[in-house]
């Protein structure tokens, strides 16, 4: 099949047409963060017919994913296999003529340029805000395209960022919120129809600037449970802040190491201490709330612990958190991400 054939309806489309598919064709799209967003965003530009994707992911796949994350199947859990690399190897079953590529790392201000440099759009699916900001600053400094595409519980947001178009993802983020005030999936849960949903958007707003339309303002913000699905745009009108470091000084904290958590394995205690950089006191009543559902919890004035199967986790007044139960700084952070959030 040729891929004009494989690709007909899409050319039908007046927005599209010969030109757009080649442009897509020729289109390239870093996947940070192959979780349940990433990975249906990439099957969907793969069958889309963007012709190469990198998926970048730290993580492995498990048996919890498969309710909900595209790509993987029980094999791949059983086998323990990163999810970048069952993913790539699914998507080049699914579209032959894609150029799938895994890279298996921890996106960092280390490697950051390395990874992401030379594509034409980078789409963020990760799970933390670090990474986040980091996906933003680096975008800015490749004067890349960016999507910011996340979800939780029954909630999304989609966001493009343009540079010289559109504000970036710093100037709607101007501080972090405390640690454990945000919701993750491990905490609060997920609709599992809810990331491809997310992912579709994401795609469309990818393939919109493929083919050279303009960039869709604000945030669009989805909900799929309470009174059935509901949408809503805000900040439209949003220019870049006057007070962001990137788009007003040209200065890229996140790839200067700014704000990245210090990792410390903690001699001879299978522990690993997580301090994230630039965080006020955690909100324990929101963690104590949500780690509850899922573990046991102890509280003081100056700690919180919960116990969650195998591992606990000790979140200080100053936002530190000893993660007991592995001695592998990756998966400390991993699982502080997962119950806490950054």
């Amino acid at each position: 099949m040729t891929r004009e054939e494989r690709h007909s309806r899409s050319i039908l489309f007046p927005g599209i047409g010969h030109e757009g598919q080649e442009r897509i064709a020729g289109f390239s799209i870093a996947v940070v963060g192959v979780g349940a967003v990433g990975a249906a965003a990439a099957e969907i530009a793969a069958r889309a017919g963007v012709g190469s994707l990198t998926l970048v992911d730290r993580d492995v796949v498990e048996e919890s994913n498969l309710s909900r994350q595209l790509l993987f199947d029980s094999d791949d859990a059983a086998h323990v296999v990163p999810k970048a690399t069952a993913a790539a190897k699914r998507l080049r079953e699914i579209a032959p003529g894609v150029a799938a590529r895994a890279i298996v790392v921890d996106l960092t201000a280390g490697n950051a340029r390395d990874v992401l440099s030379g594509h034409d759009l980078v789409l963020d699916g990760s799970d933390n805000f670090e990474t986040r900001l980091l996906v933003s600053d680096a975008a800015r400094a490749f004067g890349m395209p960016s999507i910011y595409a996340a979800c939780v519980g029954d909630e999304g947001r989609v966001a493009v960022a343009v540079p010289g178009s559109t504000p970036c993802l710093r100037c709607y983020l101007e501080s972090l919120p405390p640690a454990g005030s945000t919701p993750t999936c491990d905490t609060v849960g997920i609709v599992p129809t809810l990331p491809p949903l997310v992912a579709s958007v994401a795609v469309t707003e990818a393939l919109r600037l493929a083919v050279g339309a303009e960039p869709s303002r604000g945030v669009l913000a989805l909900s799929v449970w309470d009174g059935g699905l509901r949408s809503r745009r805000s900040l439209e009108a949003a220019r870049p802040s006057p007070s962001c470091p990137v788009c007003s000084g040209a200065r890229f904290p996140a790839l200067e190491g700014e704000g990245a958590a210090e990792v410390v394995k903690l001699c001879g205690r299978r522990s690993v201490q997580v301090a994230p950089s630039g965080r006020g006191r955690p909100d324990f009543d929101a963690l104590e709330a949500r780690l509850a559902r899922v573990g046991e919890v102890r509280r003081s004035p100056q700690l919180l612990n919960a116990d969650l199967g195998g591992i606990s986790l000790t979140i200080f007044s100053d936002g530190r958190c000893v993660v007991r139960g592995t001695e592998d700084p990756g998966r400390a952070v991993a699982l502080y991400d997962r119950y806490v959030g950054r």
